[in-house]
């Protein structure tokens, strides 16, 4: 199962039509919404979706902001963030969009389907960001419909995954990755000089698209690199927020 919250201004489910009209704008490849036949659970305030290709969507309403202050704090966390100074607008209700997979359907597949579904039931309600809770993060809406617009892995993978950027003991830069667990994957520790931070974050999310691409962990001792001539090493180490997880670490120079 693959669950996030839309966030929302007001207290209304989306119109079932207005989703499957909005999926068009977002979907890639054979990704199609097709609503299921009304149910008990539809008339008490949720909707299902075939998600082809990978499983069952719903939407269910929750009349109430997601608790204890959850959505603000992981804002910090969403590349939305970054630079921007955005933090997440007031929330009154929020819409748990949730999706039920199939064992035919690859992670990285499901996902993306998942990325779809979500920004069409963002762009189809009065939403003011989306938490994501698998990523850790919660997105400026604006910048979550923008990037599920761009196809393949390696702009929606911004979306899985939350950042930790914190300055280290010895002046270097460290970026986490907080979402691959999502695709059965260890999170990157990616170290860089501090005035490096920008064009390090591109080549973060170049890496984690390449591990999620390649769909198994990469081995210790291995090497990766921006260029054909760069090898840098990679190594397996705890992770600096949770030392009981590996998480693999790249440093850049």
């Amino acid at each position: 199962m693959i669950l996030a919250f839309v966030l929302l201004a007001d207290d209304r489910l989306p119109k079932e039509q207005d989703v499957v009209s909005e999926f068009t704008n977002y979907a890639t490849g054979e990704q199609r919404l097709v609503p299921m036949p009304a149910t008990e659970a539809s008339a008490k305030g949720a909707l299902a979706f075939e998600l082809h290709p990978a499983g069952t969507g719903l939407v269910v309403g929750m009349p109430a902001p997601v608790p204890e202050g959850e959505a603000e704090k992981a804002a910090r966390f969403s590349v939305s963030a970054l630079g921007t100074g955005w933090t997440l607008p007031e929330h009154k209700s929020h819409l748990a969009v949730v999706l039920h997979g199939t064992e035919n359907c690859s992670a990285v597949d499901a996902l993306s389907a998942f990325t779809s579904f979500v920004a069409a039931v963002a762009a189809a309600s009065n939403s003011v960001g989306v938490y994501w809770g698998g990523a850790g993060a919660t997105h400026d809406v604006e910048f979550l419909k923008s990037v599920a617009q761009e196809p393949g892995i390696t702009p929606r993978i911004m979306l899985w995954n939350g950042v930790g950027i914190g300055n280290e003991s010895d002046g270097r830069l460290g970026l986490l990755s907080m979402g691959m667990k999502q695709l059965g994957l260890p999170n990157l520790y990616l170290r860089t000089r501090e005035s490096e931070g920008n064009d390090a974050l591109a080549v973060f999310f170049d890496l984690l698209s390449y591990l999620a691409e390649r769909g198994e962990p990469l081995p210790d001792g291995d090497t990766v690199g921006r260029t054909a001539d760069e090898h840098l090493p990679v190594r397996y180490v705890p992770s600096p927020i949770d030392p009981s997880v590996e998480v693999w670490l790249v440093e850049l120079p």
